[in-house]
């Protein structure tokens, strides 16, 4: 990634997909890997223990041993993003070359889209691998967003037979691993079969150059219980001669206590500050040490650690990154709060600024975050928000905002509000984006933006996309934001559609086309593909509204190309497309293409709500006017209910007012029989995709912020308008009416 420079679509550390190297003074660990071994008719494997029980030692050595091909993702915190998670994913099973580049683009957007397009499309990859292989996830106990699960939970069917998946981590993750257990496809292995033997552990003594007795040796690895990390420790300690084996405890206290005993006093003073300062790091590298340390001897230093030290773990074959051992940099971090507790706040602002340099983001925005710099922190999200959202990494953009969600914060950056409106707007929550926009309102700051643009340009903006005070009070704010925003701001694209938007709802057509062209014109040098397709979408009503049929079709071809040329991040966006591509394709009698349309529409649905209230009504009634040009009334009827909702809570909405009552007249005159479930609801909708899992309902529920009863309420009520009696046959209905894709492993009789 260049500096300054937009992110690609996404940007790899290769070192996180590369298997562990093997290093001197490392055992063999016999027993686990014969188990390892022997378990190929096991789909999955999980490896679960406490930090230092060698989980990834094991899994690297079987991997050298194991004949088939190997794909491995190292995770860690920065990965609790779904697109982020599957890319990884996605890469370390296309070592081979297999997994094409359309899996690729489809995982570019944000998790809505992800788990519609992109993730079939990689579960298919995994199915249909030409060979066997094993997956390893390690450290899966990292992943705590939801999204994530949801997507494992998804990319469970799809492991081949002859194949596996392995979750290595600290804790079980909740990924319905009890079914799994119950169909006998689960290998556990836990802390009893990852604990060393007798054998083992004289040989790890023996490899560190401690010499003792094999009857010595089996009562020290009787005091630590098998535990590697702990008769590691114990062998440093055993052989400084600080301690006896007669004495040496076995509980996890002389962990810390090794730590704080003389071994560490005997360390030599500028070894035991790069050990303690570096600790802060999640990865290291000599020029990152270099730059945290104000020194220029870390790579020395790492070498020398790497070979003498077992919990410096190298990262790549190169050896050129590196990380501490989960436990050893937890112990490390303790001791240094404890002997220096303001020197992490300098060491991460240290951290930030060469990862920012380095063209590194969003690693620098979590060492702001652990620094504290709130103010660096603010200028890294303001400047990368809109490139993170456009390349898919939604998730990733909204962990950056909560750590925001604080009114006095964001009343001091209202230029995080601003884009926590935005993001919150676009994906349909409007209690949050309400929230976020009283602060921006409030806000005392006369600072100018980011972009050089005076702060009351910001906030018209704001005002303009929620329109709380109705169209004409839009337009107002809209025309205040085109006239006050620099040129170059990236919110003038925006402010331009959301004047063209608002200039057409108060019925002026033949203006609102002009401005409507200035924004796509606009969304082209931007980027902003969000507005490019929302302008071109409108422009292609009116010349569909005019009779203007062929411009229709290529004002609809132009706002493709903005989805095809760009990533799908703006997902809810795409409503408006499909609902003109459906009253397009009606337009030329094309019904095929016009149901195909508006069952894509049906994933959309949930989304518009009045955050956008413009935007939610007059995709509802286009879509809804679709419908009934197919003669499903029952749909265009449902669509229309929920376009009332929003109307009553936002009644000043101009010219959808008047279409909505016209719309009502023709629905009470149409035939009410339909061949085909449109009458689901948005949270039916919502609950389809996640029905497809092994979920239950409680967990299904978890994900949902709902109660299990509602949950099944909601289930219920889809198996009868998909005319299902279980959730098996929904799932297949569903399937069927291209509601949710496929799994071209699940086994539907084992579902639910």
């Amino acid at each position: 990634m260049r500096k300054g420079g937009e992110p690609k679509a996404f940007e790899l550390l290769r070192s996180k997909l590369e298997v562990p190297p093997p290093r001197p003074g490392l055992v063999e660990r016999t027993g686990v890997l014969r188990r390892l071994s022997h378990a190929r008719n096991h789909r999955f494997v999980s490896v679960v223990a406490p930090p230092g029980y060698g989980k990834t030692t094991a899994l690297a050595q079987w991997a050298a041993r194991d004949g088939r091909q190997f794909a491995w993702v190292s995770l860690d915190r920065h990965d609790n993003d779904p697109v982020v998670l599957l890319r990884y994913i996605a890469e370390a099973l296309n070592a081979d070359g297999t997994v094409e580049a359309a899996v690729f683009k489809a995982l570019s957007g944000p998790d809505d889209s992800v788990r519609t397009s992109g993730l079939p499309r990689l579960g298919e990859a995994l199915a249909s691998r030409p060979e066997p292989l094993v997956l390893v996830l390690d450290d899966v106990h990292e992943l705590e967003n939801y999204g994530c699960l949801d997507a494992l939970v998804a990319l469970l069917p799809h492991v081949p037979r002859g194949s596996q998946l392995v979750l290595s981590g600290r804790t079980e993750v909740r990924l319905g691993l009890p079914k799994l257990r119950a169909s006998g496809e689960l290998l556990e292995v836990g802390p009893a079969a990852l604990a060393l033997d007798d054998a083992e552990a004289h040989a790890l003594l023996a490899a560190v150059g401690v010499e003792l007795t094999e009857a010595e040796a089996e009562k020290l690895n009787e005091h630590v219980e098998g535990w590697a990390a702990g008769l590691y420790l114990a062998a440093l300690s055993l052989g400084g001669g600080t301690s006896s084996l007669a004495t040496f405890g076995g509980d996890d206290r002389f962990v810390t206590d090794y730590l704080r005993s003389e071994e560490l006093a005997g360390v030599e003073p500028a070894e035991l500050d790069f050990l303690l300062r570096t600790s802060i790091l999640d990865r290291m590298c000599a020029s990152l040490c270099d730059a945290v340390l104000e020194r220029d001897d870390s790579s020395k230093r790492l070498e020398r650690l790497e070979h003498d030290n077992l919990f410096v773990v190298p990262l790549d074959h190169r050896r050129r990154e590196f990380r501490y051992h989960h436990l050893f940099k937890e112990m490390l971090q303790a001791e240094l709060a404890r002997r220096e507790p303001e020197l992490p706040g300098t060491l991460n602002r240290r951290a930030a600024s060469w990862c920012e340099a380095n063209g590194q983001p969003d690693i620098a925005i979590e060492y702001s975050a652990a620094a504290g710099d709130t103010d660096t922190l603010a200028r890294l999200v303001t400047a990368w928000a809109f490139p993170y959202y456009r390349s898919g990494r939604v998730t990733t953009l909204e962990r950056w905002l909560a750590m925001f969600d604080d009114p006095a914060l964001l009343e001091q950056h209202p230029a995080v509000a601003v884009f926590g409106v935005w993001v919150h707007a676009l994906r349909g929550r409007p209690d949050d984006a309400e929230r976020w926009a009283l602060t921006v309102e409030t806000s005392s700051s006369e600072s100018p933006m980011p972009d050089g643009s005076p702060s009351d340009a910001w906030a018209a903006t704001v005002r303009a996309l929620l329109c709380r005070g109705g169209v004409e009070q839009m337009q107002i704010d809209a025309e205040l934001a085109v006239s006050r925003l620099s040129t170059a701001s990236p919110w003038r694209p925006a402010s331009l559609l959301l004047d063209g938007v608002a200039v057409l709802f108060s019925g002026d057509l033949e203006q609102a086309e002009v401005i409507l062209d200035q924004a796509a014109e606009a969304a082209v040098a931007g980027g902003a593909v969000w507005v490019g397709v929302v302008a071109c979408s409108e422009r292609a009503l009116l010349a569909l509204e005019r009779g203007a049929l062929v411009e229709a079709e290529a004002e609809l071809a132009r706002a493709g190309a903005f989805v095809d040329d760009g990533s799908p991040a703006e997902y809810v966006v795409t409503a408006i497309l499909l609902a003109v591509t459906a009253r397009v394709a009606v337009a030329k009698g094309e019904g095929a293409r016009a149901r195909q349309a508006l069952v894509s529409a049906q994933r959309l649905r949930p989304t518009l709500t009045r955050a956008l209230s413009w935007f939610a009504v007059q995709a509802q009634l286009e879509l809804a006017k679709a419908h009934l040009a197919v003669s499903d009334a029952r749909g265009a009827a449902t669509l229309l209910k929920e376009a009332d909702g929003i109307l009553r809570r936002r009644p000043k909405l101009g010219t959808l007012v008047a279409e909505a009552e016209d719309l009502r007249a023709r629905i009470s005159g149409a035939n009410q029989s339909s061949g085909w479930p449109s009458t689901l609801t948005a949270a039916e909708l919502r609950l389809l995709p996640l029905l497809t899992t092994h979920l239950t309902f409680r967990e299904i529920g978890e994900r949902l912020f709902v109660s299990r009863n509602t949950v099944k309420t909601q289930a219920i009520s889809a198996y009868r308008k998909l005319d299902a009696s279980s959730r098996s046959e929904a799932i297949e209905r569903a399937i069927e009416l291209g509601l949710v894709d496929a799994s071209p492993a699940v086994d539907f009789t084992r579902t639910g």
